[in-house]
């Protein structure tokens, strides 16, 4: 027989083997995607969404309904909103204080250097991170009063041990500076340099559903 005709003739023959055979193979199961945890949203006294607001995706640990973290998971701290008169016409200064800033909001925002958050403190398990005015500040935001405020809202830090921790929050600012409520420096001004803003804010870390 020619070759090409034999080829031609076997081929074919060959094809529809083969397929017959991949056919009749029982197809493998594809495994099934694992589901997803997610992340508890954290609200704050208000019912204010805080991971909406600040667009964070990690658990956040700050208010007092947000102080547990699940086992290797990263997580975002957030201090207290620093809030401010509505403007200058409206604020009302400690005898001697003058702004750098006609507004007592962007007078802050002008002021601030960094924030320093410090885990576990006074324990062997402590440790300092500090993070610039661009990295944490957010601002831009008013409440249901119609009052400014800003934030610092830390870049996300990697999971910590099973058992319970605590953060502590220092702000720095270059100047000293006044909230524009009133004229009581104790009450209503922050000091030039490091402080403690948010001491000690208790959290737990807890192992990972297994759902």
């Amino acid at each position: 027989m020619n070759r090409v005709r034999f080829l031609a003739a076997v081929v074919p023959s060959l094809l529809v083997a083969a397929l017959g055979g991949a056919a009749a193979a029982p197809a493998a199961a594809a495994p099934l995607p694992k589901p997803k945890l997610q992340v508890p949203h954290c609200l704050d006294s208000d019912g204010v969404d805080l991971n909406e607001l600040f667009g964070v995706k990690e658990r956040i640990i700050g208010p007092p309904g947000c102080r547990e973290t699940y086992a290797k998971e990263r997580w975002v701290r957030t201090a207290p909103a620093w809030i401010t008169a509505p403007s200058a016409a409206d604020a009302v200064y400690p005898e001697g204080y003058t702004p750098s800033r006609p507004d007592p909001i962007d007078d802050f925002n002008s002021k601030f250097v960094s924030a320093t958050y410090v885990h576990d403190i006074g324990t062997p398990a402590e440790k300092t991170f500090t993070f610039k005015k661009k990295q944490v500040l957010r601002t831009g935001f008013v409440g249901d009063d119609g009052l400014p405020y800003s934030v610092a809202v830390s870049p996300p830090f990697k999971a910590l041990d099973l058992g319970p921790h605590t953060n502590t929050v220092y702000f720095t600012l270059k100047e000293q500076h006044c909230d524009g409520f009133g004229t009581v420096v104790e009450e209503n001004c922050l000091p030039a340099g490091t402080f403690t803003f948010s001491s000690d804010t208790p959290f737990t870390v807890v192992p990972r559903p297994s759902h």
